[in-house]
């Protein structure tokens, strides 16, 4: 993710950019500025957030300033668990909550 130590000084600011700017969100496919991404995960950041926003500040730095340890590895370190097995289990909460509806 960070580029090879040049020994070049790193110019890009240490703060998100304010909602005059934004990117094209690729899972949303549309503009989108850096507050979202922060909440946008249940009031964590989305998982791509590092990806999108890295050429724009030093974003991984601000999140591990503004994220808890368990919080940062909880968003993107890589999960253990399989695709197909984080869907079921998402299908099943979706079935418990639909049965606990009035």
């Amino acid at each position: 993710m960070a580029p090879a130590n040049t020994g070049q000084k790193d110019l890009r600011p240490e703060i998100p950019p304010d909602k005059n700017i934004t990117i094209r969100c690729p899972r949303l496919g549309h503009q989108i500025y850096f507050a979202y991404c922060f909440r946008e995960n249940s009031g964590l950041p989305c998982f791509k957030t590092i990806d999108c926003w890295y050429s724009h500040f030093r974003v991984d730095k601000y999140l591990k300033k503004k994220l808890t340890r368990d919080e940062f590895k909880k968003v993107f370190s890589p999960s253990t668990t399989p695709k197909m097995l984080s869907l079921m289990d998402l299908i099943e909460q979706a079935k418990q909550r639909k049965k606990q509806e009035p």
